[in-house]
């Protein structure tokens, strides 16, 4: 009697804490593994790629044409997965019609970049073009093809709405083409006259070497109005015209401090105040407003400015490139003569930008030096991660609750450089997804285990503890992540802190972070 009565006790528990504490309709169940929106679209010979998995995204595909087709499809794609369920499977629903749409970000913008796949030299300074906060002034860029060239004349400037606009990568003329590739086609049609339908402008970054000139008239053919061509000889005159087209601006009168000038005291949040005025962060609790900020990094390998641009995008700040050698280029040097400059914040350690180079460019300037750099390409992006986002180690679970991170993947350099293909657009997608800019919310996540007894999701914040949402690189095709990174991920996602999980969520407990990755395995 006495085992009978202790198990109908048993039964009676269980059933009032599932009526109490009730199983999300939405929830997963027993997955493992990642999983597929079962609506994605896929056409022969296509295969943009993205697997949603309980703490993650990744966003790829076979070549680094489709996986810059699968992130720009995120970027205006608005879904469910993952800012409003933890379920990817988009409740099985077979076709777009049918759900709220896909997963993503879900800005449609009204300009897109574009840029030569073979190199990253131009898309280091594309991503500055991008504005996901809507509050920028526009860059002045010069027009080269027009549907209506009467209306729109070639050569005209005007300045040109880069709203979130994603950077797509196409074929370049170095490797043979003379087209624009299909992924890249089919990326543009979908803003154009697809999903969003609000694409008029697109905005080339390279010469002719790089994108080819046909490019120009295959966009006319797909519905775009204006085609801006922003280049120079170079990569280095590339990232000058750019900057020049970008500008910089004083601090308006009215602002004297940061937004948010401690990120001890509960949460971090990013503000945007002009073109090329950003928040310099030397420690948690002190916060500095920079104005008329420019960018130096090593302009070869590229690690550093791959790196950095979710900041440089969310803050506009233009980006120029230095060479390796004991000079900088010359239209490197122009541009800092030029440019109305008061920083410099120079990217990485001696080894990419020497200290005479650093001087060379604050001579040229006038401007004060600030030199960002850790040991490596990975600590480096680390290091912008603390100083321009706040992720400094707080010890303290619920001020990192929700918060998202990037990872890219980056090793070697010239040739032999590895991974960066798949992260030439991640800079201006992490800036879109900061909480400062474009995104709808924090993450709903499902949580660890999800075999275990009763797999549940978190009731989540309405934002992300942490605002910025920093491209951290790893290296390429390794079982691991840098031994730097893990240890900075383990001090902001404090392990010894109280985390939501399916088996334990006790009061207060912090939802853990979300990663989006970008490339294949």
């Amino acid at each position: 009697m006495k085992s009978a009565a202790w198990r109908a006790l048993l039964v009676l528990g269980a059933c009032l804490w599932f009526i109490l504490f009730p199983v999300p309709a939405n929830a997963i169940v027993g997955e493992t593994g990642a999983v597929q929106p079962t609506q994605w679209p896929a056409s022969p010979g296509l295969e943009p790629q993205i697997d949603g998995w309980d703490n993650a995204l990744r966003i790829w595909g076979p070549d680094r044409y489709q996986t810059s087709l699968a992130l720009a499809l995120t970027l205006r794609g608005l879904g469910d997965f993952p800012f409003d369920t933890p379920d990817p499977t988009s409740a099985g629903v077979t076709s777009i019609s049918q759900a709220h749409d896909w997963w993503g970000v879900g800005r449609c913008p009204r300009a897109l970049l574009i840029v030569a796949g073979d190199s990253p030299a131009d898309s280091l300074a594309a991503a500055s073009l991008s504005d996901p906060t809507g509050r920028s002034r526009e860059p002045y860029l010069r027009r080269s093809a027009a549907a209506d060239p009467l209306f729109d004349p070639i050569g005209g400037f005007q300045r040109v709405d880069t709203d979130f606009a994603p950077v797509l990568v196409t074929a370049s003329a170095r490797s043979g083409a003379r087209s624009i590739s299909v992924a890249t086609r089919v990326a543009v049609q979908d803003f154009r006259s697809g999903g969003c339908s609000q694409a008029r402008q697109a905005i080339i970054v390279g010469g002719p070497s790089a994108v080819p000139a046909e490019v120009e008239t295959d966009l006319l053919s797909l519905g775009i109005d204006e085609v801006f061509r922003v280049a120079g000889e170079d990569r280095f005159a590339t990232a000058a015209a750019v900057a020049n087209a970008l500008g910089t601006e004083p601090l308006p009168p009215q602002t004297q401090h940061c937004q948010d000038r401690s990120v001890i005291d509960g949460d971090a949040r990013m503000g945007f105040y002009a073109n090329a005025v950003i928040e310099m962060r030397s420690s948690s609790t002190s916060c500095q407003l920079l104005e008329k900020t420019v960018v130096l990094a090593d302009g070869i390998a590229g690690a550093d400015a791959l790196a950095a641009g979710w900041w440089t995008s969310f803050w506009q700040v233009p980006v120029l490139l230095h060479d390796g050698s004991s000079q900088l280029p010359s239209a490197t040097s122009a541009a800092l003569q030029t440019l109305d400059i008061a920083n410099v914040i120079v990217l990485g350690g001696t080894s990419r930008i020497s200290e005479s180079v650093a001087a060379q460019a604050q001579k040229l300037s006038g401007a004060e030096l600030h030199r960002i750099a850790g040991s490596d390409r990975y600590d480096t992006s680390i290091q912008m991660a603390q100083k321009l986002g706040g992720w400094w180690p707080t010890g303290r679970a619920d001020e990192f609750t929700s918060s998202m991170v990037c990872l890219a993947a980056s090793s070697g350099s010239g040739k032999s450089a590895r991974g960066w293909p798949d992260a030439l657009g991640a800079g201006a997608w992490c800036a879109a997804a900061s909480g400062a800019a474009a995104n709808p919310g924090a993450p709903q996540r499902a949580l660890a285990p999800l075999t275990g007894v009763r797999p549940a999701e978190i009731s989540k914040p309405s934002r992300s503890g942490h605002d910025a949402v920093p491209v951290l690189l790893v290296p390429a095709n390794s079982e691991s992540i840098p031994a730097k990174t893990a240890e900075f991920l383990s001090s902001v996602f404090e392990p010894a802190d109280s985390w939501c999980s399916s088996v334990v969520s006790p009061p207060g407990c912090a939802a853990p972070g979300f990663a989006v990755v970008f490339g294949g395995s």
